[in-house]
């Protein structure tokens, strides 16, 4: 073979596998490439915005502790630190769209968020011997005895602050030490995106991401909104209110529900439009669903809203409503509409 044939044959053999290439890794074909921008602004523009207020809320909150624990007299500083852990619960639900990434294999979710509070258990090692430090309590200690809800029990009683009186010196140590962890696991959240799983989710389908390909990453996020109005119609609302049981409820002591649920659905929001309601707007997919079908587009925006509206529509405390069966049930199948157009319309859009 001539050097010239041999250079043909090689440049035929790299052309087809080229295109071999772009057929399995690209199943939309040329638009694959065009969803970078957008898995970007998803990544550092809602993602990483999120959980970089978490992160400077979750200090605000464990400087509020600190300060309380050395002013234990003070109903002031008290109440300050129950208005903070309310602020950083703020971006942790506006963030269940996505608890895909550094969340899930890093087990964060559960350390940071697992309810209902293992009472007993609480008090078990409240009346121990154990020295109760931030290492205690995020090496010895399982997630029940840990993040938002263990502490919003060491905060409120009955939706308010607790009386400082009521305290011991044992709830105070495990308070501060609690604190901190949970102040930990949020920077822990922020920093794995930040300083890596971010640029990795942008650059799905190149070499060191674990996604095949574009699609596949704008897939994932479709999923992370209808997983999380799936769990808030049917688990968050459905549980408590079926069983009549405010056991069920989440943020009970707090009666902070409602403004989970809301967050929970203003999280679907962000993850569609591209940027984080507390921050910088940037390309999210609803421009991608808006070519294909700008009647679905705003449809699904409608309906977002349409949700976030019903739920405020529902009597406050949750807890103590668990019978307004009309606002519930309207609720409910307000967001079960977002998420079957999601599912049912939006989903379909982008797998073949």
């Amino acid at each position: 073979m001539t050097l010239q044939r041999l250079l043909s044959t090689l440049a035929l053999l790299a052309l087809v596998f080229g295109l071999t290439s772009c057929s399995e890794d690209s199943p939309t074909g040329g638009q694959e490439t065009e969803y970078e921008v957008y898995l970007n602004d998803f990544s550092f523009k809602v993602v990483v915005a999120t959980y970089n207020d978490m992160r400077q809320k979750g200090e605000v909150l464990d400087q509020a502790v600190e300060s309380f624990a050395a002013d234990p007299s003070n109903q002031s500083k008290l109440d300050a630190a129950c208005a903070a852990w309310r602020g950083m619960r703020e971006p942790w639900e506006a963030g269940e769209a996505f608890l895909f990434g550094p969340a899930e294999f890093l087990s964060l979710d559960p350390s940071i968020d697992s309810w209902p509070v293992d009472r007993q258990q609480l008090q078990d090692v409240l009346d121990s011997e154990f020295d109760l430090t931030p290492e205690f309590i995020a090496e010895g200690l399982g997630p029940a005895l840990r993040g938002f809800h263990t502490v919003e029990f060491l905060l409120f009683d009955n939706g308010s602050p607790r009386n400082v009186s009521t305290y011991t010196e044992r709830e105070r140590e495990y308070l501060v030490a609690v604190v901190q962890v949970l102040a930990d696991d949020a920077a822990r959240l922020a920093a794995a995106w930040e300083d890596g799983f971010a640029q990795e989710f942008a650059n799905a389908g190149k070499s060191g991401s674990r996604y095949r390909n574009q699609t596949d990453a704008v897939v994932e996020i479709i999923e992370g909104m209808s997983g999380i109005c799936d769990e808030v119609a049917n688990g968050k609302i459905a549980d408590p209110f079926d069983e009549v049981d405010t056991r069920l409820v989440e943020s009970q002591f707090s009666w902070n529900s409602l403004d989970d649920f809301t967050n929970n659905i203003r999280s679907v929001q962000n993850a569609y439009t591209g940027g984080y309601h507390n921050g910088d707007d940037g390309k999210g997919i609803d421009e991608l669903v808006a070519e294909k079908d700008a009647a679905l587009d705003a449809r699904l925006k409608s309906e977002i809203e349409a949700a976030i509206a019903a739920i405020g529509q529902i009597p406050a405390p949750f807890r103590d409503n668990l019978t307004a069966t009309a606002q519930i049930e309207a609720a409910q199948a307000a967001v079960l509409k977002v998420f079957n157009t999601i599912e049912n319309d939006v989903k379909p859009l982008f797998v073949n």
